[in-house]
């Protein structure tokens, strides 16, 4: 398995990478009952998972909820 970033290059257009259940189409699509909860880090450089370093700027946050966003799905398919 590879898992280094990949770049796509279709006539011009350019993707650089596809988030999580991400996809690229040049046709018709239909996806039914799709459900994605992504909780990530987006600000100064995206750290995902434990033991990610940590370069300067540093900055702290005080953050006193026990849940921030709770998910879940709710479907009739």
């Amino acid at each position: 398995m590879n898992f280094a970033p990949m770049i796509i290059n279709l006539l011009g257009v350019k993707v650089n990478g596809l988030d999580r259940l991400g996809t690229l189409n040049f046709g018709p699509l239909q996806q039914a009952d799709l459900f994605v909860s992504t909780k990530l880090n987006m600000g100064f450089g995206e750290q995902n998972g434990d033991l990610s370093q940590v370069y300067i700027p540093i900055s702290t946050m005080n953050d006193s909820e026990l849940s921030d966003s709770n998910s879940w799905k709710n479907s009739v398919v």
